[in-house]
C-alpha cells in the first residue's frame, strides 16, 4: 500500500505525542470522552498505522489490543453519558473529519486491515450477545452443523463460536452501530421517563414539512437543498461503492444460490464476490432479520431440519412481536437506493434483467438479479414488523423513514446517481469520481415501463398485501399524527396510480382470484404462470406475523392466506380506505390554526383513490347490486368528490363502519385495555352459547315432551317438597326465558356485546354515582 500523508492535528492545536504501544493506544482510545480526546486518540491510531504501513511491518499486539477497543468506542454507545465516537463527531466538524480519513476505503485502518488479512495475522470472534438473536441461537444449536452452511456469516464457525477475519470483523462492529445508537436512545428515553410532547399548534405543521421532505427525496433530489447526511451514511455508501461496485458479479459456474455455495480460493473474482456478498449479508441479517423470529425462509428451515421459529419463540415469548430496531430506516433506505441504481444501471445495459427470475428461483448472472432475491424477505418482513408492532406513541419520524425505504424499493426505476452524490465523502486531494456518466444518466428510466414487468412480479407483494397492512397501520396513528399518515396514504396511492402498473397489478390480482374468463386467460398466460409462487410468497414472507383486529391493525390472527388489495370486504382496501377518510374529516376539524395543506392532501387521496379503484369498484357493483337498485346510485363516483362538511354540519353519528361492530379499531372514548378484555370475554360467551353463526333450525323450537311413568308410586309431600316444586317451578322458569331469549337472538343473528361497558363516559358516571352512595351512606349513617 501507498505510504499515506501524515493527518493534521485535531482542532488545530499541537501535534499529539506518538504513542508506541499498542497497550498504550488502547488505553487512550477507552479513556477518550469528548470531542477533543477523540480527535487526539483517532489521530494517534492513524499515526500509528501510518509509522507501521508495511504489510510485514504490522504489529500483531496492534490487532489484538488496539483495535478491538478502537471498535468499540468507534460504534458503541455503552450508555447515554458515554457516546462513541461516531455520535460526538455529529457536532464537531474537525472529529468527523478525522474519523473519515481513518476509516474511508483508502484509509489507513482499512489498508492495516486489508494487509493484516493477507498474512492471516489475526482471527477474531465477535460477542454473541450483539449478534442478532437467530445467528446466535445457531452457533448454539446442534441442528445447524458446519456442513450445512445456510449463509456466508456461518461460514466460520468453529464449535459454537464465529472465527471471523479482521476485515469481517469490523464490518460486523459497523453494522452493530445503528443498533447500539437506538439501545442507548431507549435506555436515555426509559431513564428520563415519558418526554414532554411539543404544543398542539406547533407539532402538526412541523411533523408535516419533515415528512414532505422526506418523501420529496424519494421523487428526485432538489438541487437547491443539499442535506447534511451523517458521517455514518457516507461511510456507508463509501463501503458500497468499494466492496459492491456495480459491476460486482458472481463468477460464472463459481458459487450458484446461497444455499449452494462452491468457494474457489485463488481467484481474484471469487475473492472479491465473496467479500461484496459477505458485507450485504451482513447488512441484510444485521439490519433487516434482526431479532425476527422467522428470519429464514419456511421451505429453508424444512429442508435443514431446523425448528428456528418454535424454539426461538419458546425461548423469548416476548420475540414474536419485538420491533425492529428504530433509526434504521436512513441507513436502510440508502442501501436500497444503491442496489436500486445498480438495477436501473444495468437494466440500461442489458435489458429486462429480472425476467424469470422468480420462476427459476435462482440468481441471474448481474448483482441486480443476485442481490434481489437476498434483500426481498427480510426487507418484506422488516416493513410489515414495523408497522404492526410500533406502539401509538412511537416516533412518527422513525416509521416515516422506513416508509420511505419501502417507497424506494417499489420504484427502481426512480432511481438517480443524483440521489447518491450527496452521500460523497470529501474525495481525497480533490479527486471527483464520477460513477455515472451523462449517457448513462440519460437512458434510466424515470417512470414505470414494461422493461420492470419482471421486478413487479417477483415483488408483487410489495405493491399489494404491503399496501393492505399500511392502511390498518394508518388507521392505528390516524388520531396520533393525522397530517403524517395523509401524507403516506398519498404517496402509496400516487406508486398505485400509474397506469400501466396499476394494470399489471390488477391483471395478477385478476389472475389469483381465478376471475378471468376464457376469452382472457390467452392474454394472461404471462401472468398465471407466476400466481403458484406469489402463494408461496404470501405464506412464507408472512410466517407467524398476526396480530389482533381491535388494535386497529386489522390484521386477523388467522394467517393471511389471499390478496386483499381490491377486495370489497370489510378487510379490503377499499373499505379501509373508506373509513380512514371518514376518521381523517373528524381528526382535521381538530387541527389547530389553519389544516389547508392537510385538506388538499385529503383531496389528494379521494382523486387518487378514484383512479385506483373506480373501475373495479363499477365492475363489482355491476356483478352484485340488484337492478332496481342500480337506478338509486349515480356514480360511484361521487363517493371521491372531495366534501368538507362544516363543523356543525358533521356528525360521529353519520360515520357508518361496515364492519363487524365488536371489532371496530379501538377509539380515544373508550379504555383501551378494558375494551380488549370485555371483547375477548363477549367473544367467549357468544361461542359458548351457540350466537356465532348459529343454525336456527338446529336448535329445536317446538314444545318440550315429558314422560312420565305411570307405574310409579304417587306419594303426598310436606312443606319441603312443596319449597322443592316451587323452586324447580322458578328455576325452569328462568331456563325457559333464558332459551327464548337465546332462541331469538340466534333467528336475528343478535350477539352479546359488552364492550359499550369500556366507554369512559359510562364508567365516569358510574365513578360518580358510587361517589355519591357513599357520601350519602356516610351523611346518613
Amino acid at each position: 500500500p501507498k505510504t499515506l500523508p501524515r493527518a493534521p492535528p485535531p482542532h488545530g492545536g499541537d501535534m499529539p505525542p506518538a504513542i508506541d504501544s499498542a497497550a498504550g493506544l488502547a488505553a487512550a482510545v477507552l479513556a477518550a470522552s469528548t470531542p477533543r480526546a477523540a480527535a487526539a486518540a483517532v489521530s494517534s491510531v492513524a499515526d500509528f498505522l501510518r509509522r507501521h504501513h508495511s504489510g510485514a511491518d504490522q504489529p500483531r499486539a496492534f490487532f489484538a489490543d488496539a483495535l478491538p477497543a478502537l471498535l468499540f468506542r468507534l460504534f458503541v454507545s455503552s450508555s447515554p453519558a458515554s457516546p462513541c465516537f461516531l455520535d460526538l463527531a455529529a457536532g464537531d466538524a474537525a472529529l468527523a473529519d478525522l474519523i473519515a480519513s481513518l476509516l474511508a476505503p483508502s484509509g489507513p485502518l482499512l489498508v492495516a486491515i486489508s494487509a493484516a488479512d493477507r498474512h492471516s495475522l489475526a482471527r477474531f470472534t465477535f460477542p454473541r450477545e450483539r449478534l442478532p438473536d437467530w445467528l446466535g441461537f445457531a452457533l448454539s444449536s446442534t441442528a445447524a452443523s458446519s456442513d450445512k452452511v445456510i449463509s456466508p456469516l456461518l461460514a466460520g464457525r468453529v464449535g459454537s463460536k464465529l472465527h471471523l477475519s479482521v476485515f469481517e470483523y469490523y464490518l460486523f462492529w459497523f453494522a452493530y452501530y445503528p443498533i447500539s445508537a437506538a439501545t442507548a436512545k431507549a435506555a436515555a428515553g426509559a431513564s428520563k421517563g415519558s418526554t414532554p410532547t411539543s404544543k398542539p399548534s406547533l407539532k402538526p405543521r412541523v411533523l408535516l414539512e419533515s415528512l414532505v421532505s422526506t418523501l420529496a427525496s424519494t421523487a428526485g433530489r432538489n438541487p437547491d437543498r443539499k442535506p447534511d447526511r451523517s458521517l455514518y451514511l457516507k461511510l456507508l455508501y463509501a463501503y458500497l461503492k468499494e466492496f459492491v461496485p456495480s459491476d460486482c458479479a458472481p463468477p460464472r459456474g463459481g458459487f450458484g444460490t446461497l444455499l449452494h455455495r462452491n468457494v474457489r480460493d485463488g481467484v481474484d473474482a471469487a475473492g472479491s464476490f465473496r467479500r461484496a456478498e459477505f458485507f450485504v449479508h451482513t447488512l441484510v441479517q444485521f439490519w433487516l432479520v434482526g431479532d425476527d423470529f422467522s428470519p429464514l425462509p419456511v421451505r429453508t428451515c424444512r429442508s435443514y431440519g431446523l425448528p428456528l421459529l418454535s424454539l426461538l419463540s419458546r425461548s423469548n415469548p416476548t420475540l414474536s412481536e419485538r420491533l425492529p430496531a428504530p433509526g434504521l430506516g436512513d441507513a436502510v433506505k440508502l442501501l436500497v437506493m444503491y442496489l436500486n441504481r445498480s438495477s436501473v444501471c444495468k437494466l440500461a445495459d442489458a435489458g429486462n434483467v429480472f425476467d424469470g427470475m422468480l420462476l427459476r428461483k435462482e440468481s441471474c448472472d448481474s448483482p441486480a438479479g443476485y442481490w434481489n432475491p437476498l434483500m426481498q424477505r427480510p426487507l418484506y418482513r422488516f416493513v410489515l414488523r414495523t408497522f404492526m408492532f410500533c406502539s401509538r406513541d412511537a416516533d412518527i419520524k422513525n416509521i416515516v423513514l422506513v416508509f420511505s425505504a419501502w417507497m424506494v424499493y417499489m420504484e427502481p426505476w426512480k432511481a438517480q446517481q443524483d440521489d447518491l452524490n450527496e452521500y460523497d465523502l470529501p474525495p481525497p486531494g480533490g479527486r471527483n469520481v464520477n460513477c455515472v456518466s451523462d449517457g448513462k444518466m440519460q437512458r434510466c428510466d424515470v417512470g414505470y415501463s414494461p422493461a420492470w414487468q419482471g421486478f413487479v412480479l417477483s415483488n408483487y407483494l410489495f405493491y399489494s398485501s404491503l399496501v393492505v397492512h399500511f392502511l390498518g397501520f394508518a388507521h392505528k396513528f390516524i388520531h396520533s399524527d393525522v397530517a403524517s399518515v395523509l401524507q403516506m396514504v398519498s404517496k402509496v396511492l400516487e406508486v398505485l396510480g400509474s397506469s400501466e402498473l396499476l394494470g399489471l397489478i390488477y391483471k395478477v390480482d385478476a389472475a389469483y382470484h381465478s376471475r378471468v374468463s376464457d376469452s382472457q386467460s390467452c392474454c394472461l398466460d404471462d401472468v398465471l404462470k407466476y400466481v403458484p409462487t406469489i402463494r408461496e410468497q404470501l405464506q412464507d414472507w408472512e410466517d407467524g406475523l398476526s396480530k389482533h383486529s381491535t388494535d386497529g391493525s386489522f390484521l386477523h390472527m388467522a394467517k393471511n392466506s389471499s390478496l386483499r388489495l381490491f377486495s370489497f370486504d370489510d378487510d379490503g382496501a377499499y373499505n379501509l380506505l373508506q373509513l380512514l377518510l371518514l376518521r381523517a374529516e373528524t381528526e382535521i376539524q381538530r387541527l389547530p390554526g389553519d389544516a389547508m395543506q392537510t385538506r388538499h392532501t385529503l383531496d389528494v387521496i379521494k382523486s387518487n383513490m378514484r383512479k385506483v379503484f373506480y373501475k373495479h369498484v363499477e365492475s363489482f357493483q355491476a356483478k352484485n347490486l340488484p337492478e332496481g337498485e342500480h337506478k338509486q346510485h349515480h356514480g360511484r363516483g361521487d363517493l371521491f368528490v372531495p366534501k368538507h362538511p362544516s363543523p356543525g354540519k358533521n356528525k360521529l353519528a353519520d360515520m357508518k363502519y361496515s364492519g363487524d361492530w365488536m371489532l371496530r379499531p379501538i377509539s380515544d372514548t373508550e379504555v383501551a385495555w378494558l375494551a380488549r378484555l370485555l371483547i375477548c370475554f363477549s367473544a367467549w360467551l357468544n361461542e359458548t352459547l351457540r350466537l356465532v353463526h348459529a343454525d336456527a333450525d338446529a336448535v329445536p323450537t317446538g314444545p318440550t315432551i315429558i314422560k312420565i311413568d305411570q307405574n310409579e308410586p304417587s306419594r303426598v309431600g310436606g312443606p319441603k317438597d312443596a319449597a322443592r316444586m316451587v323452586l324447580v317451578g322458578v328455576f325452569t322458569l328462568l331456563t325457559v326465558a333464558a332459551q327464548w331469549i337465546l332462541q331469538f337472538m340466534r333467528n336475528h343473528k343478535i350477539r352479546i356485546n359488552l364492550r359499550i361497558l369500556a366507554s369512559k363516559k359510562l364508567l365516569a358516571v358510574a365513578a360518580m354515582l358510587c361517589m355519591v352512595y357513599g357520601i350519602a351512606k356516610n351523611m346518613l349513617s
